[in-house]
């Protein structure tokens, strides 16, 4: 069964556990909240150490948002003056990474849908994001892992690095690499 779970976090976070990616949101479908907690606690204990962090965001409906996260890749995010700025329109008051976790916590706990700077904390270009959000998730250029509105070379080339990241950590994965040994130190 852990199993289970941990092949569903490396298909989910593949480019974040190869320290690529800031962070990975996804659902999981768990019916106990002790299995919850007990899978979380597991991970943490195998991430933590590499600098990735794993905690639920949200729930709905008997399904768990976890955000699987590079602790020092969103303090730098936090430290960013565009994004402060931009965070700032939504209510964002503190940019610690406990406090920016916090308040997104709370804002997906409230939202009906997804909020819309959810790209920040997955490592979205924040041009991408504010571009999104101001034609509606129209006009875009490119979709891949998000929208894209800018910089299509660019966002190509991080697509393709995404990819391969899914593909060689499935395949050790499947070779019976653990959680630690896939995980890139920060």
């Amino acid at each position: 069964m852990d199993n289970n779970y941990d092949f569903c976090l490396v298909r989910q976070c593949a480019p974040t556990l190869a320290g690529v990616k800031l962070g990975n949101l996804f659902c999981l479908d768990v019916a106990d909240g002790v299995v919850l907690c007990n899978i979380l606690s597991r991970w943490n204990q195998a991430l933590n150490s590499k600098g990735v962090m794993a905690r639920v965001i949200a729930e709905r409906c008997g399904r768990y948002f976890v955000y699987v996260y590079r602790n020092s890749a969103l303090q730098n995010l936090g430290n960013s003056c565009e994004v402060q700025n931009f965070l700032k329109g939504y209510g964002y008051c503190n940019f610690d990474v406990d406090s920016l976790l916090n308040f997104f916590q709370m804002r997906m706990t409230r939202s009906v849908c997804f909020p819309h700077e959810v790209g920040v904390f997955l490592g979205y270009p924040l041009d991408d994001v504010k571009d999104f959000i101001a034609y509606g998730g129209k006009n875009y250029k490119l979709i891949g892992c998000w929208k894209v509105y800018n910089d299509v070379p660019n966002s190509v080339h991080i697509f393709d690095v995404y990819k391969k990241c899914h593909k060689i950590l499935r395949e050790r994965f499947e070779l019976g690499e653990t959680l630690e040994q896939l995980t890139v130190a920060s």
